[in-house]
Parts: structure tokens; C-alpha cells; sequence
């Protein structure tokens, strides 16, 4: 039934918003991952009443329909959808900012705001505003994101606590507007979360049971001071003293906002792409060579990044306190500004010509990573999926999935225990070890408690039999994972499968809220669900 659903379709919004030709669709399939999906169509709708009229239409055909935002999912599957015969529903075209309070601090918008827009739009209308961006780039999706339920490293990292009312169009076309978003004449619907009865939102994160087409996020007001702070500790063996003190600044609430523990050898990924000649061929990198570039970027085995936010007096408090919970565990401990990063600049500004490439390009990565603590979003992570890619990333508008860049995501929440932190450490190291790939550990503690580890397989995506075993890779990894209880955040397209058990009573209560909801399958079908 699906040619005669996409000739309504093209009624519904002329031929040039519905893709059928094969040269168009291959943008859609494009992904890090290693999955080829049957993509039957790609729509692209402009309004929410365009919306439901695309779901009721699927509903006479039974045509199941795949939502993105922007598509910019890497390592997760990008716009592809979890099964085959889907058509897509492009949102990318909904970008509008409905609205800015400046007053309350939030926002209103579509899917299709990106992060650079978003960004742009408050610094344009000077609303003193910021926001929180994730690494996923400029171009990645808000909405998107925080659906996801992603996270930032500023006060408001933790994305979906920072929703706050939802507009959401269902399988059988009818429309719900999430807390306090249904009583029209009511003046709290962006400023309270729960309004009345049962709390939905959380039903369409992470979840097929609608799709959102507005929401408001909150925004934080830009702070008198942000001063970054960064440390670096020489050894392995200081990576428990560290998550102890990660966990003490912020139980206590010294720091407010995620700190970010990383590797060596994932910031190397930030930095270089693998340097085959000095690794003579072997994977994973030598350890010899991985410590000579280490050396020379004056990275340390273990590289943290936090921020201070608030007034003056606020932040010269809380630098003692880093300072002291720091010392003894980390070797060497930098306190930034936007005034110190200036300062530096233009004192280096007559030699920078001269200056050796890592110098200069520790001097962008700090300024970057810097505006990124700001609200600022960019592009700094996204070199990372190029570690083993052919090419060199561009300089600007990256895009790993239009250039064949192997990257699959694992991203398990881990307690902040040392000796838990340390156990997933030795499981991951000598599973990625094993298969020929490096170990690019990033701890951010997305609460006081825990951490996600960002941990990418990084792996040449023209190479298949270099493919196959980052698939099997990440497969073991995970199996390995789920039994020991460090069970991912999120997952990508290849993983809902494993992750969604018919024998568990939470996936079983989930399969009845989508059996009520969308008896058809209408809706993103397998997507962190049994249908």
C-alpha cells in the first residue's frame, strides 16, 4: 500500500516535500554505523497539522512512518530508522523559535531548531540568555537531543530536566499538549513541568508513542563569571582519587555543572588521526606511541574539564575548594577566563604563524572547549569519528556520516564508586584491546552520583573486514556490559533488540502503553520497544 500512501502524501504537500528517488534517499541512509536499511520514502513537513495528516494517512495504509529531527544522530544510526520499509518523516523544515521569554528564561521551539540557531538567536536579540549545547555539533537537533534525553556540561546539561511542556501528535492523529499545556488560558504551561495529573513527557523520550512537534526548554541566564577549571593527572592508577573528588565537588555543591574526565587516548582522537606510520601498522595504537604524542600535546593519562559559574566573590570561594578537594590527585591544575584566554591570545597573536601545530592547536581546542562551558556550540568533538577515516576531517561543516566514518557509541551509566569506575575500565580496555581498537574513555558525571561514559569504537568504515569486527566489537562489549550491570543510557539502532527483553515487565508495560496508543505500529516500530 505504500505507492498509493505516498500519492497522498504528495497531495498532501506537493511532490517537491515527498522523495522517492534513490539518489535523494542515500543522504538518509548514510550512518557511522554499518547498516543498510530499505528506506521506502522521506517526507518533509512544514506545520504540526501537516503532521497529523501524514499520521492519517499512514493509519488508512498502515505505513509505518520514522521520525527524525535533523538526522544528526551519529554513532547512534543517524537518520536511519530500526527496521526495514519505514518512510521517513524529515522534521528539519519545523525550525522555528516560537518563542524567547527572556523574563523566565525559556524557549520555545520545533524539532528542526538546531543548536547553531538557537545559539545565534539569543545572542542576535541579546536576550542574555544561554544555552546548554551538547558535542553532536552546531547542526544537531535541540529537541532531538533532549528527547534522547543527551547532556551538556553547563548548569543545564541534564537535557530533559530541563523540558518543559510538549505538543505531541499521536498515531491515531489526535494532539496532546503535555502539564499544563492543555488548558489553553493557562499562564504556567512553560514554567511549571507537572501541571495536573499524571506527568507524560517522559513517555515520549526515548520512546515510538508520538511525535513531538513543539517544546519548551529551559534556558540559563547568563552567569557575572564562568571560569573553567582543567587538571591532569600523570598515571593510570589516578583515576580513583579522582572520581572521589569528581563525586565530594559535587555532592557538596561546589561545582554545579558536569565535569568531564577524559583518557589520553581519547583526546588524542581530538587532536590527530591514527598515526599508522608511527604505529607501523599495529592496532591498537601502541602504548609507546600513544605516551610520545601525549607528550607533546602535554595531555596527561587522565584530563579533566570543569566550570564555576557566578558571581566574582562566588567563584574565588569555590576555586579554593577545587583546588583543595584536587590537590594530592591531580599533578597540575589550570583555572581559564574569557579574560586569561584573550590575554593569551593576543600576546601570541605576532608568533602564531611560527608556532608549532600541536601549540596552536591546543590554543583553538581550549578556546573552543572554553565556549562550550559558555553555551556556545561547536564542532571540536566531531574530529573524533576521523581517527581512522581515509580522509582528514574538513575544517568546517563535519558531517562523519556523508564521509564514511566508522564510529558506534557505547554509553553506560556508571556508579561513582572508584572501584566500580576502575572494574569498567579493565572490562572495556581488554574487550576493545582484543579486537584491535583503542580504548577512548570519557567520564562525564551527569549527576552527583554517576557517571555516562561516552566511549566510542572508532573504526575505518571502507575497510570491511575492519567493519565486521568493530561490529563485533561493540556486540561483545555490550553483552559484557549488560551482564555486569553497566547498562547504556541510550542505544543505537542495531542495539534496541538486545536491550528490549519480552520476558521483562517494564518492556511488558511498555508494550501495552504502545498496543493503546498505536495499535497499528504506525510509529518508529522496534524503536526501545517490543513493536
Amino acid at each position: 500500500m505504500i505507492p498509493e500512501a505516498v500519492g497522498e502524501f504528495q497531495n498532501l504537500l506537493g511532490a517537491d516535500r515527498v522523495l522517492t528517488d534513490e539518489a535523494r534517499l542515500q543522504a538518509y541512509k548514510r550512518a557511522t554505523i554499518p547498516v543498510n536499511r530499505d528506506i521506502c520514502a522521506v517526507i518533509l513537513p512544514r506545520t504540526t497539522d501537516e503532521v497529523i495528516g501524514i499520521v492519517r494517512i499512514a493509519n488508512r495504509y498502515r505505513t509505518a512512518l520514522y521520525p527524525v529531527s535533523t538526522g544528526k544522530n551519529w554513532g547512534y544510526g543517524s537518520a536511519n530508522p530500526v527496521r526495514d520499509g519505514n518512510i521517513i518523516v524529515d522534521l528539519s523544515l519545523m525550525n522555528k523559535i516560537i518563542e524567547v521569554d527572556t523574563t523566565l528564561a525559556y524557549a520555545v521551539i520545533e524539532p528542526g531548531v538546531t543548536q547553531e540557531q538557537l545559539f545565534t538567536h539569543l545572542e542576535t536579540h541579546a536576550t542574555g540568555l544561554m544555552m546548554d549545547p551538547t558535542g553532536a555539533g552546531p547542526q544537531c537537533s535541540v529537541l532531538g537531543n533532549a528527547l534522547e534525553r543527551g547532556y551538556g556540561i553547563t548548569p543545564h546539561g541534564d537535557h530533559f530536566a530541563n523540558i518543559c511542556g510538549m505538543e505531541v501528535v499521536l498515531a491515531d492523529g489526535s494532539l496532546v499538549r503535555t502539564g499544563f499545556g492543555h488548558y489553553t488560558q493557562c499562564k504556567a504551561t512553560y514554567a511549571y513541568k507537572y501541571g495536573l495529573g499524571p506527568y507524560l513527557d517522559g513517555l515520549f523520550t526515548q520512546s515510538n508513542l508520538g511525535i513531538v512537534t513543539k517544546m519548551g526548554i529551559w534556558l540559563m541566564p547568563k552567569p557575572e563569571c564562568v571560569e573553567a577549571f582543567y587538571f591532569f593527572a600523570p598515571n593510570e592508577s589516578d583515576l580513583p582519587g579522582l572520581v572521589d573528588a569528581i563525586r565530594e565537588l559535587l555532592l557538596q555543591g561546589t561545582v554545579r555543572s558536569p565535569i568531564n574526565l577524559v583518557h589520553r587516548d581519547r583526546a588524542l582522537t581530538m587532536i590527530h588521526q591514527y598515526p599508522w606510520q608511527e604505529a607501523r601498522g599495529n592496532q591498537p595504537l601502541p602504548e609507546q606511541v600513544a605516551a610520545h604524542l601525549a607528550r607533546k600535546e602535554h595531555l596527561g593519562v587522565w584530563n579533566g574539564i570543569g566550570a564555576l559559574y557566578g558571581t566574582k566573590a562566588e567563584i574565588a570561594a569555590a576555586r579554593k575548594t577545587v583546588r583543595k578537594k584536587l590537590k594530592g590527585r591531580a599533578k597540575n591544575i589550570v583555572f581559564l577566563n574569557k579574560s586569561k584566554i584573550f590575554f593569551l591570545k593576543r600576546l601570541l597573536r605576532p608568533v602564531v604563524p611560527i608556532l608549532p601545530s600541536q601549540l596552536r592547536s591546543r590554543i583553538d581546542i581550549t578556546e573552543k572547549s572554553f565556549g562550550i562551558l559558555c553555551g556556545v556550540p561547536s564542532e571540536i568533538s566531531l574530529k573524533t569519528p576521523y581517527w581512522r577515516c581515509t580522509t582528514p576531517p574538513p575544517t568546517r561543516n563535519i558531517d562523519p556520516a556523508r564521509d564514511h566514518c566508522g564510529l558506534l557509541w557505547f554509553a553506560p551509566v556508571i556508579p561513582m564508586h572508584p572501584s566500580e569506575v576502575r572494574a569498567f575500565v579493565q572490562l572495556a580496555r581488554s574487550t576493545v584491546h582484543a579486537f584491535g581498537f583503542e580504548a577512548c574513555f570519557t567520564f562525564t558525571a551527569v549527576t552527583a552520583r554517576a557517571f555516562d561514559c561516552n566511549f566510542p569504537i572508532l573504526y575505518n568504515k571502507k575497510d570491511l573486514e575492519e567493519t565486521q569486527r568493530a561490529l563485533a566489537c561493540y556486540e561483545t562489549l555490550m553483552d559484557k556490559c549488560m551482564k555486569e550491570g553497566f547498562i547504556p543510557y541510550r542505544v543505537g539502532i542495531n542495539s534496541m533488540g538486545k536491550v528490549v527483553d519480552p520476558s521483562d515487565t517494564f518492556w511488558q508495560a511498555v508494550g501495552k502503553i504502545k498496543s493503546a496508543l498505536d495499535p497499528h505500529l504506525i510509529l518508529a516500530p522496534g524503536r526501545y520497544s517490543l513493536d
